[in-house]
C-alpha cells in the first residue's frame, strides 16, 4: 500500500465510509481491509474514541470507526422478572470470526469473576448459564445468557460481563 493510498484509505475510514468487511479470515486481514496499519491496528486501538476496540468491533462485524449500528449489537445488560434476574444480551455476527472467543462472566459480591458462558469462535456455546439463541432476518444471532438456576445473584451493580479475547 502507497502512502497516497494509505491517506485516502485513512480519510474514508474515518469519515465512516468503509463498510465492515466481509469475513475476513482472521484479525488482521479484517484490519487491512479497514486501512488499519501500524498502532492503528493494533487490536486494543480506539480510534473515535467511542469506547469500542478495534477487537470489539471485529468480533460484533463494525466498522472500526463511527459505525451507526454498534451500540444495538454490543452486550446490554438489563434485569428482569420479579425479583429481578440479570442477563447480558448481545448480537453476533452471521459470520463469527474463527479467531475469538466470546466469554460471558459472573461478578460474585466478592469481585471474582467466574465464567459461566464460553464461545470460541465457531464452535457451539458451553457453560453452566442458561444460554439462548434466536436467528435474526439479517442472518445474526442475538444471544441471552442469565445466571445459573442453582447460583445465587450476585448483590453488585453490574453481575455479569461479556470479555472478548483472541482463541489459544
Amino acid at each position: 500500500m502507497t502512502c497516497k493510498t494509505a491517506i485516502a484509505a485513512c480519510s474514508l475510514l474515518f469519515a465512516g465510509l468503509l463498510p465492515a468487511a466481509q469475513a475476513a479470515d482472521d484479525y488482521f486481514d479484517w484490519a487491512d481491509a479497514h486501512g488499519l496499519v501500524g498502532v492503528f491496528a493494533d487490536p486494543q486501538a480506539d480510534l473515535d474514541t467511542d469506547g469500542i476496540t478495534n477487537l470489539m468491533a471485529y468480533a460484533f462485524d463494525l466498522a472500526p470507526v463511527n459505525d451507526p449500528d454498534a451500540w444495538e449489537k454490543l452486550p446490554t445488560l438489563a434485569f428482569v422478572g420479579d425479583p429481578p434476574e440479570p442477563m447480558i444480551t448481545f448480537v453476533l455476527p452471521a459470520e463469527i470470526p474463527r479467531d475469538v472467543s466470546y466469554i460471558v462472566q459472573m461478578v460474585t459480591e466478592e469481585g471474582k469473576r467466574v465464567e459461566i458462558a464460553r464461545k470460541d469462535g465457531r464452535d457451539a456455546w458451553h457453560g453452566t448459564g442458561d444460554i439462548s439463541k434466536r436467528k435474526l432476518d439479517n442472518g445474526c444471532t442475538e444471544v441471552t445468557v442469565f445466571i445459573p438456576m442453582s447460583v445465587a445473584v450476585p448483590d453488585v451493580p453490574k453481575p455479569l460481563r461479556l470479555k472478548v479475547e483472541f482463541t489459544d
